[in-house]
């Protein structure tokens, strides 16, 4: 069978440049994209002139879309919003006050439009990320600033305490301090891990191991009331959401100093 590969050529251009369509909307060039939004609206990207090419915007479409459907404190804050700042990054988008968008010169505005909606629809798939993406990348977000805050040589992981039936009682770090009592890190992703880490803490108290501890949680207002209560009394420290690392990094030296 013989490909004439210009012909599909000539149709793929001919159907991409049919789906494109230009229009002039309060002083800036509509182009409406051969894209679609999970809800099925096409994207549409907004050209404002630059010194030396074009801004491709979204005029803030994105995140008021965004919002209809979930809480965008949520999506651009804590451990989903490591998730969402690197998404921009590797897409090359920019977030100014939640409109979306990216520079292009005049050369490489068609290739700068599509990678554009493919960034946008990226964007609309973050509210749907899985609950295990999101804690993973929580627990490896903890991992690297524990480390950066007093090393990989202080740090145990996953340690077992020498108490009683240790092993249903995993600490997730255990950091060597100046004193005697060591210090015990419990990351909290889920509402599951919050009373397991209770429990442990429990468990070590009433067998007499010497310690301190801190519970430093993806988003402490997202656990139920009873849970953090809970955990509140029984860790001696604890951090709400990781948006603040030196108010972290002061909690976890001032014990490993004292």
């Amino acid at each position: 069978m013989t490909i004439d590969l210009d012909a599909i050529e000539r149709e793929i251009c001919t159907s991409l440049c049919g789906s494109v369509y230009v229009t002039q909307r309060h002083g800036m060039v509509a182009v409406t994209l051969p894209m679609t939004a999970r809800d099925g609206d096409v994207i549409v990207a907004y050209l404002k002139p630059e010194s030396g090419g074009w801004k491709i915007s979204d005029m803030g479409t994105t995140m008021m879309r965004l919002s209809y459907e979930f809480d965008l404190n949520r999506i651009i804050n804590g451990t989903r919003g490591n998730l969402y700042h690197s998404l921009l990054t590797e897409s090359g988008l920019i977030d100014d006050d939640g409109e979306i968008y990216l520079l292009s010169d005049t050369s490489g505005i068609m290739r700068n439009l599509f990678r554009f909606g493919q960034g946008i629809t990226r964007l609309y798939d973050i509210g749907m990320w899985t609950k295990t993406r999101t804690e993973s990348s929580f627990y490896d977000d903890l991992k690297e600033a524990v480390i950066n805050i007093v090393g990989e040589d202080n740090i145990i992981e996953n340690y077992l305490a020498n108490v009683p039936n240790s092993q249903d009682y995993p600490i997730d770090f255990k950091i060597v301090t100046n004193t005697l009592r060591p210090l015990y890190l419990f990351g909290i992703a889920n509402k599951d891990k919050a009373r397991l880490t209770t429990i442990t803490l429990q468990h070590l108290a009433a067998n007499n191991e010497q310690f301190d501890s801190i519970a430093i949680c993806s988003n402490l207002s997202e656990l139920p009331k009873k849970d953090s209560n809970r955990l509140m009394f029984a860790a001696n420290d604890i951090a709400p959401d990781m948006s603040d690392i030196n108010a972290i990094s002061r909690k976890i030296l001032h014990r490993v100093n004292s």
